[in-house]
């Protein structure tokens, strides 16, 4: 017995010493942390604000939220969206991040029932982590509903790695100043990004019909997979689905589709007080590809007005 345990640790102690001279030994890993305490009804502030140090590359690869919150009755939060930036310039990445079942963004600490929402797993040639360079700042944005003002602490965190030039060629290909260029990256030429976008808050027409909450439309050299997607329902809801409209085609397909009633909801959002995280997509599903044409996201209600948000994740790139 003590032998096989000897011969385990030796071949542990092997595979530690195959790691390469480039590898995490020297990648610095920071936690990076924001607050603001007041915001005006529709005005937006930075919450977090980064200079990334020179000589270093940053890969974010989780971001979390804990939005105002006055417990009433009845109970109030006022924030409406986080959004990533650099250098003052938006990336388009947008989540709903309200505390009233609608954080996209978990804090993911001892309070919260989900983890702090990964982007993408990090260190991977490839992947879509938001990517820059040094003398940028990486910033967080967040944004007050337009029918209140934030009066209660927000609070944000976020995961970042530093890749110094050794670091970004052996993980990446490229050196640390190139690495907003690459997939993921924040000043791509042609980009291959993260995306991420919301329908806050459709008020339905309470006739038991398909309707449009979420439309994106897609030139034919824009590309759109969804991997995820969440949904907050209210008590008349009934069915949602994903719809691509030049194609004609819908996932699920046939009836029942995705029920959305509350209390049996099969597209759980994914808030800090959810017991489930966002719903992931079948690979089938995820694997559609929407290109020229008009993507929905369509739900029905019990033949009575439902108010519908929804969280959509996945990936977004052009072919030009």
């Amino acid at each position: 017995m003590s032998i096989m345990f000897r011969n385990k640790s030796v071949r542990k102690a092997s595979k530690e010493k195959e790691t390469p001279a480039y590898g995490h030994r020297t990648v610095k890993y920071i936690e990076l942390y924001g607050t603001v305490a007041a915001l005006g009804a529709g005005l937006s502030s930075y919450i977090i604000n980064y200079d990334i140090p020179d000589g270093h590359g940053a890969e974010l690869f989780a971001l979390g939220i804990e939005p105002d919150f006055a417990p009433g009755p009845p109970a109030v939060s006022n924030l409406l969206e986080t959004e990533i930036f650099f250098d003052n310039k938006g990336t388009g990445i947008r989540f709903l991040t309200n505390h009233l079942g609608l954080n996209a963004l978990p804090y993911g600490d001892r309070g919260s029932r989900q983890d702090i929402r990964l982007l993408d797993y990090p260190m991977r040639r490839g992947n879509l982590t938001p990517k820059f360079s040094d003398a940028m700042a990486l910033q967080v944005r967040i944004t007050a509903r337009a029918a209140g003002a934030i009066v209660s602490t927000v609070r944000a965190r976020a995961k970042v790695l530093l890749y110094e030039d050794a670091d970004a060629v052996g993980y990446f290909g490229v050196p640390q100043s190139q690495m907003p260029t690459i997939p993921g990256g924040v000043q791509q030429a042609i980009p291959n990004v993260l995306f991420a976008d919301y329908v806050n808050a459709f008020v339905s027409a309470g006739k038991a019909q398909w309707e449009d909450a979420y439309t994106k439309a897609l030139k034919e050299y824009e590309q759109v997979q969804l991997t995820h997607l969440g949904v907050l329902p209210d008590a008349n809801s009934d069915e949602a689905k994903v719809f691509d409209l030049r194609e004609k085609w819908e996932a699920p397909e046939y009836e029942p589709y995705w029920k959305i009633l509350t209390g049996f909801n099969a597209l759980p959002f994914g808030d800090d007080d959810d017991y489930r995280e966002t719903q992931k997509l079948p690979s089938v599903v995820a694997a559609h590809v929407y290109t020229n044409t008009t993507m929905k996201v369509q739900v029905k209600d019990l033949a009575v007005a439902s108010t519908i948000s929804a969280q959509l994740l996945g990936s977004y790139r052009r072919t030009r």
